[in-house]
């Protein structure tokens, strides 16, 4: 009698978490300090993190920490990469352990596991207590835990074991940019949103022709939206990483955008870089520099070390001279935030006078059907598109996104970005046919056909008929870009993602015409096996059709003999048996008083809704190859 294992019996048996902190506390003896802290340590260590590890190691864990932490100036982080070939846990001999002492602060643990995930090392435990620290002025450990002490953060991570030395060096070097950028970044916080109100009340005081300022050469509603954009974004709707003011200097052929000294803020607060000249710059870039455009929000071509890896959304406000030429510029680098993500587009700055634009121009109302669907459209539409994109472009995809009309087909609009840097990729397509297979299918000819030099993307799938992927395509700014072929590339995309079943719907429609072709495929779609779409085509289904609407009582039989691919030494005979199958023994003899020999037999059991139709497909050699 067979023995079914279930599940369970896999799982290994979850430790008492209070049992266990228990018994560790109670190892710790007469240090009290220590029976505290390692209450506090793995107090919210998930159970699945504790399976495999005793008391004892649990203790041993925690006192290593300490004795790490026993000296500490303000502002010091202490850090330790090791694989000890004794550490604790069911994956020791494969790990590589990372301990950390460090004030605490915000984007700590997601701005490490980001650098992690950025390198492709996999972290197995990551154990991250707050300990309040009582330290004497040399910086010397007086107590851990202590009420009502400074918080230090205290990181206890186990990866997957690095065995290269220079690996490590790597990986420690790494992490104390990640921790500097975290602390500058904290540290500059206010004072980078403070710089977003004051340009906001000088922008606006420039409008109103208050005393002492210049007017500016632009629309007043595009100072308008920058104001209110600003002061958006200091409501919490931006994650500011970096501000820095630059400046255009020189003349001609000299002329270069210099940084200006003791403005730089959180990422951008090291000593700057040397002046830039205009000629190191891309020709679309030095265009945009010239333009009398106010405000600028693209993507920065870094990704951030901090709270996210994505590259860092960029906000740029113009300055002019007094006589309304561009002059410097103020630039924000940050991160919006989920927020700003989650906001309808009639409540985004900037967003809702473009959305009100391509409403208005699309001449549809708003209380019709394609007027809700535009809507939707653009409320669904990425948030980041939306506020880079020009308004032609967001008019010309929202009304292609429309007369899609939730057909089954797929569709790409592509915008290049205004400085020549990537590609940004919209494609909607069947949702049965969005799979990760599929998409790398995408990414790959996006690759390809844009010469693409990194490729990001988001995926939005929804009770949606189609599937939306949004694909940003990094480029090479300086090499040469022809226009982009986009039905060419959209045609490629289509027949790479089309699945069996809608090659199949192709096929009949060019044998019998679209009417005939719907009901056909409405009564075969779901009829044939697996195995006879992995080893047919759908060209080959659809010749077999033809047969098969031939048969329709018990007992109808239809035959084809057929060279495959016009191999004359591939020859095929089907054998088509409405719901009664003929065994091999019975056609075998007939075969061979044909004077050929079998050399194999596939059979398949197709579907149809009136019953099952038995496919025989022999593959025959003929004497002498005849």
């Amino acid at each position: 009698m067979l023995a079914f294992i279930g599940d369970e019996e896999f799982r290994e048996t979850l430790p008492d978490r209070e049992e266990l902190l228990t018994e560790a506390a109670r190892l710790a003896g007469s240090d009290e300090s220590l029976a505290r802290l390692v209450e506090l340590y793995w107090s919210l260590v998930s159970d699945d993190d504790l399976v495999g590890r005793s008391a004892q190691q649990l203790l041993e864990t925690t006192a290593h920490h300490r004795r790490m932490a026993e000296v500490r100036a303000p502002g010091q982080v202490c850090l330790e990469i090791d694989c000890p070939d004794d550490a604790e846990g069911p994956d020791a001999a494969s790990s590589t352990r990372v301990d950390l002492v460090c004030d605490d602060s915000p984007f700590l643990v997601d701005s490490l596991t980001g650098l992690f995930n950025r390198h492709g090392i996999d972290i197995a435990v990551f154990v991250h207590p707050i300990v309040p620290v009582r330290r004497d002025a040399d910086g010397n450990l007086q107590e851990a835990p202590a009420a009502g002490g400074h918080a230090e953060s205290w990181m206890h991570i186990e990866v997957q074991r690095l065995s290269d030395a220079e690996d490590i060096e790597r990986l420690e070097a790494e992490i104390e940019v990640v921790l500097s950028d975290v602390a500058a970044c904290v540290a500059d916080w206010q004072a980078m949103r403070a710089k977003a109100l004051d340009i906001a009340a000088d922008l606006e005081g420039a409008a109103s022709g208050a005393a002492g300022s210049n007017s500016l050469p632009v629309p007043p509603k595009d100072i308008d939206d920058t104001v209110e954009l600003l002061r958006w974004l200091a409501d919490d709707k931006f994650t500011f990483l970096g501000f820095r003011q630059y400046k255009l200097a020189g003349e001609g052929d000299d002329q270069a955008l210099a940084p200006l000294a003791e403005t730089g803020l959180g990422l951008l607060r090291k000593a700057p870089a040397s002046p830039r000249p205009l000629s190191s710059f891309n020709a679309d870039a030095r265009a945009q520099i010239g333009t009398k455009r106010l405000l600028v929000i693209t993507k920065s071509n870094a990704r951030s070390t901090v709270h996210r890896t994505s590259f860092m959304d960029y906000i740029g406000v113009k300055t002019f001279d007094a006589d309304g030429v561009p002059d410097g510029e103020l630039r924000f680098l940050g991160l919006f935030t989920s927020a700003a993500y989650l906001s309808s587009v009639t409540d985004l700055p900037v967003v809702k006078r473009k959305v009100q634009d391509v409403l208005e121009r699309s001449g549809v109302t708003l209380s019709s059907h394609s007027g809700k669907d535009l809507v939707t459209a653009l409320e669904t539409y990425p948030r980041d598109e939306l506020f880079q994109a020009r308004t032609d472009d967001l008019y010309s995809t929202s009304m292609g996104v429309l007369r899609l009309a939730g057909r089954r087909r797929l569709r790409l609009f592509a915008r290049r970005d205004v400085y020549g840097r990537f590609y940004s990729c919209l494609v909607y397509l069947p949702r049965d046919r969005y799979n990760t297979e599929n998409r790398q299918k995408i990414e790959a000819i996006l690759r390809r056909r844009l010469h693409g030099k990194a490729v990001d993307y988001d995926a939005r799938v929804t009770e949606s008929v189609l599937a939306r992927l949004h694909f940003v395509v990094r480029i090479d700014p300086f090499a040469e870009h022809p226009p982009v072929d986009v039905e060419s590339i959209q045609a490629e995309l289509a027949d790479a993602t089309r699945s069996w079943d809608a090659d199949l719907a192709l096929q009949l429609d060019h044998h019998v015409g679209e009417g005939q072709a719907r009901t056909l495929y409405k009564q075969y779609a779901n009829a044939y096996p697996p195995a006879y779409k992995a080893e047919h085509s759908p060209i080959d289904a659809a010749k077999d059709i033809a047969k098969l609407e031939l048969l329709r009582e018990a007992g109808d039989m239809e035959l084809q003999l057929f060279r495959r691919g016009g191999d004359d030494a591939d020859v095929h005979f089907k054998l088509y048996a409405f719901d009664q199958p003929v065994g091999l023994s019975e056609a075998l003899p007939v075969l061979r008083d044909l004077g050929v020999r079998v050399a194999e037999e596939r059979p398949y059991h197709i579907k149809r809704a009136d019953g099952t139709i038995h496919l025989h497909d022999f593959g025959l050699e003929l004497p002498g190859n005849a």
